[in-house]
């Protein structure tokens, strides 16, 4: 019954969000930036969908156990942090992630996931090494936070207080990645998805550009 989305999404979801990310650095940079910057959210499920669809029938059971667990981490901490200020720092979420539960987007759960798989399979392809892959995988996911940072509040996703971003941001950020990347390892996932793989380039393409542009 899903053999033709699959398919569709294998052939066609890596030039879908290609294009959705590059018009998106133009419209943002030079349109109404507040305006386009609300359709993140969408961009998010969107992306989530196709790279789920894309991976292997087999690996179903394991990937959505993997989604299950990302997004319970990530939104479960996002919620201390919001709640305490424990362990990223004074922040708060603003108007353009959509829909918000205990102050926290829900799409920020999938946000999590979706780097995490993503930096988790090319980290997988670099060693074979269970340990310096979460490594890898978590230093990727933190390297590509100094990208969206400057711009969290400008987008209308967070802000934080003073407009200074703490150290201990990144630190957490570290912390919390290798943990769903221990995840990832211990599940053992066979299979490599191409767009999962891509999606990090992308997602990296877009904030490096608005960091040029805006």
């Amino acid at each position: 019954m899903l053999d033709p989305f699959r398919q569709f999404a294998r052939s066609y979801g890596f030039w879908i969000l290609a294009v959705i990310h590059f018009f998106g650095v133009i419209v943002i940079s030079f349109a109404d930036l507040d305006f386009f910057a609300a359709f993140t959210p969408l961009n998010l499920y969107l992306s989530a969908i196709l790279v789920l669809l894309a991976s292997q029938a087999d690996d179903y059971p394991k990937m959505l156990y993997f989604l299950l667990a990302s997004f319970t981490i990530g939104f479960g901490v996002e919620v201390l942090g919001t709640q305490t200020g424990f362990p990223f720092g004074d922040y708060r979420y603003l108007h353009n992630l959509g829909f918000k539960l205990i102050e926290v987007p829900i799409v920020i759960g999938l946000n999590w996931f979706l780097l995490a798989y993503s930096t988790a399979l090319w980290a997988k392809r670099w060693t074979i090494n269970p340990l310096l892959r979460m490594i890898i995988a978590a230093a990727l996911m933190v390297g590509l936070d100094f990208f969206i940072e400057p711009l969290s509040a400008q987008l209308g996703f967070w802000a934080w207080a003073g407009n200074v971003i703490p150290w201990e941001n990144y630190l957490a950020w570290f912390v919390v990645a290798f943990a769903i990347q221990f995840i990832f390892v211990k599940i053992n996932l066979q299979h490599d998805t191409k767009l999962a793989r891509w999606y990090l380039p992308l997602i990296a393409f877009f904030f490096i550009m608005l960091n040029i542009f805006l």
